[in-house]
């Protein structure tokens, strides 16, 4: 019985774990220049850039946040929520969707500048704006521990922006609909950490995703972000036959009817 009653947290630990795991990662085969130095004019100039175990550290992402749903979920349903299981949770968070979302676009940051310029022209300080993407998450976090007992959130919960971070590399390494491209830019990846930032620690209000009950009337909203999400995801698969790019599609609507629901209701 005491078992069952720490399932959400055991859950949430699970989350951590896979944190942690996402950053042995990402260090464990970390991104290697290749390259040539030209030994009559002392340049270097630089060939094949290679991404390592990011893949991974993506994937864990991707997992740790269906862990996330489901720990609050089965607390709700057990009536076993707690003042521990509500740190614990952000604390959780604050590593797997905080700290690895930052350690992924550190890493992006720098492959941009690398795909574009000598590899030795930049200090290491020049890529640490990705870790504004951390920054903002402790301040989101913060702010939610706060406000628990709003019925909607404030500004991009961690886990959806770190979603849309962690599709980021896969869409290089697969190449889809060819914006890896556009991700070799170090100006368009500035742009989605300031974007992603100041989304989290925004007030917008955003459309909580739990669900307290299954009356359609208190959850229209959201089935129709999963009847979306669901076409989404299979004209992503079958028509254009992309994977990874769907989840920052489903994210942005996820934002699009947040907003629309809230002009709906308040009429702002």
């Amino acid at each position: 019985m005491k078992l069952i009653r720490n399932l959400p947290n055991l859950l949430t630990l699970f989350n951590l774990f896979l944190g942690c795991m996402a950053i042995a990662f990402y260090f464990n085969d970390p991104m290697v220049v290749f390259s040539t130095v030209n030994k009559a004019s002392f340049e270097t100039q630089t060939g094949n850039i290679y991404l390592g175990n990011i893949d991974w550290a993506c994937y864990c992402i991707f997992l740790a946040a269906i862990i996330d749903f489901f720990d609050g979920f089965v607390a709700r349903m057990l009536k076993v929520e707690s003042a521990l299981g509500k740190q614990l949770d952000s604390l959780a968070d604050m590593v797997t969707f905080g700290l690895v979302p930052g350690l992924i676009m550190y890493q992006l940051l720098a492959f941009s500048y690398y795909a574009n310029s000598n590899s030795f022209d930049y200090y290491i300080l020049y890529f640490s704006g990705g870790f504004l993407i951390t920054l903002c998450a402790a301040w989101r976090l913060a702010k939610f521990n706060l406000d628990a007992q709003s019925a909607e959130f404030k500004g991009l919960p961690t886990p959806s922006a770190a979603l849309i971070v962690a599709s980021l590399p896969l869409i290089i390494l697969r190449d889809e609909m060819s914006i890896a491209q556009w991700l070799e830019n170090p100006y368009i990846v500035l742009g989605i950490i300031l974007l992603l930032s100041y989304l989290m620690v925004s007030n917008t209000p955003m459309m909580s995703l739990k669900i307290k009950s299954f009356k359609f009337e208190d959850n229209q909203w959201l089935f129709g972000l999963c009847l979306l999400s669901i076409i989404v995801i299979l004209l992503g698969a079958m028509v254009l036959h992309i994977i990874f790019l769907v989840i920052p599609i489903i994210i942005i609507l996820y934002i699009v009817l947040s907003i629309i629901k809230n002009i709906s209701t308040h009429g702002i």
